[in-house]
């Protein structure tokens, strides 16, 4: 329930973001500005959740602090109108919530018994949980003649305040817990375990080949809705369209680890940062409204393959101590540094225009290129994980 809840947050409003933010009167180069901002704020708040889980809290209570901050700052959102207020409130929303997904993997890594075989199947609930809110969201939508959008607000705050009474029945799980059920101790390593992950070859090529997959993912999940709608796409059906990907990834799960013991980690990671460039090359040369919608399928793909791959590999690369930081520093690159980079690049080539979105998406192909050329490059270097095969 935790894995739906958590995800349900984010694919009640971050899927149709930034169509409501143009609702509001914000330009595309204000949209990107927000985002900009907000991504910013992950430059900080990964460590942090991190650290805590880590070295302070237990992770429930973790979990409790940062739903009860983001429906508080959801609330904040949903009354502004003004852009500096928007800015505020959302990045203060996108600081508490954005890291908790990774904090939802990282709590079933440590509990599962066998986490490279049985956390695929786990990680496809959460994917149930992002589509959820699309049906009730495509229905009221359809059902209104304006197409206002400011519901969604209300659906993402109930979905934290789940959250919320979940986490209490979320199994105790002490800072440093060791995997498999062992006795905990304090963590008094933390620091020379967080320098040796930090030093690690393969840990800095996953990282860097995150930043650019998320540079590019940034611009798919923010830019791809306006471009639909300007192409002719009816708003009620933009939600449900996105689903398509994910209702694909819960199916590619099943095979995932199959994939992996073909392919290795490297190569399925690569294999899942192809797909990210082809799926941003359709959405910069087609206008079929069928072929763009199809090409969702590609980003349900780069889920599974690459991102899910990635927090699999880095599991295994991390000391015990450090594991929920390893993950939240995903984050950083993820939502933080990467979305950064792009919406900057965003601002730069959409000053002063409404319209050739096509442009960033051929720019965020060639992020993608960049990253996949990165991943093949390391190759067979990457560390298997133990337990595949």
């Amino acid at each position: 329930m935790a894995m739906v809840l958590q995800y349900a947050v984010g694919g009640s409003l971050l899927p149709f973001l930034t169509l409501l933010l143009r609702d509001r009167g914000l330009s595309v180069a204000q949209i990107s500005g927000v985002l900009l901002v907000s991504s910013a704020s992950l430059l900080v708040s990964p460590f942090f959740w991190g650290m805590l889980a880590d070295r302070y809290l237990p992770m429930e209570r973790v979990f409790l602090m940062m739903n009860g901050l983001a429906a508080l700052a959801l609330a904040g959102f949903a009354l502004q109108t003004h852009p500096f207020g928007l800015l505020v409130t959302f990045t203060l929303f996108y600081a508490c919530y954005q890291p908790a997904p990774i904090l939802v993997n990282a709590l079933a890594l440590r509990h599962l018994r066998d986490p490279y075989r049985q956390f695929a199947a786990l990680r496809a609930w959460g994917s149930l949980g992002w589509i959820l809110p699309s049906l009730p969201i495509f229905l009221v939508l359809a059902l209104s003649a304006r197409g206002d959008l400011g519901f969604i607000q209300v659906i993402a705050m109930l979905c934290c305040l789940g959250m919320i009474g979940v986490s209490i029945r979320l199994p105790h799980t002490p800072p440093g817990a060791v995997h498999r059920g062992e006795a905990t101790r304090p963590v008094l390593a933390y620091g020379p375990a967080l320098r040796q992950l930090l030093r690690n070859p393969n840990y800095l090529v996953v990282l860097g080949s995150y930043f650019l997959v998320s540079a590019s993912f940034a611009i798919q999940s923010f830019y791809s809705p306006p471009r639909l709608e300007d192409l002719g796409m009816a708003r009620p059906w933009i939600g449900l369209v996105q689903s398509v990907g994910v209702l694909w990834e819960i199916a590619l799960f099943r095979w995932q680890t199959a994939i992996v013991n073909r392919l290795g980690f490297a190569g399925s990671i690569g294999v899942g940062c192809v797909a990210l460039v082809l799926r941003q090359l359709l959405f910069a040369w087609a206008d079929n409204l069928w072929v763009l919608s199809a090409s969702y399928l590609l980003v349900g793909t780069t889920v599974v393959l690459y991102h899910i791959g990635v927090g699999l590999l880095v599991d295994a690369i991390a000391g015990v101590q450090v594991k929920a930081t390893a993950q939240t520093l995903l984050v950083l690159c993820s939502s933080g540094l990467g979305p950064m980079f792009a919406n900057a690049a965003v601002q730069r080539l959409m000053a002063g225009r409404q319209e050739g979105l096509d442009r960033l998406f051929l720019f965020a192909a060639g992020l993608a290129a960049l990253a996949t050329l990165l991943i093949f490059a390391r190759g067979k270097k990457l560390r298997e994980p133990a337990g595949i095969g």
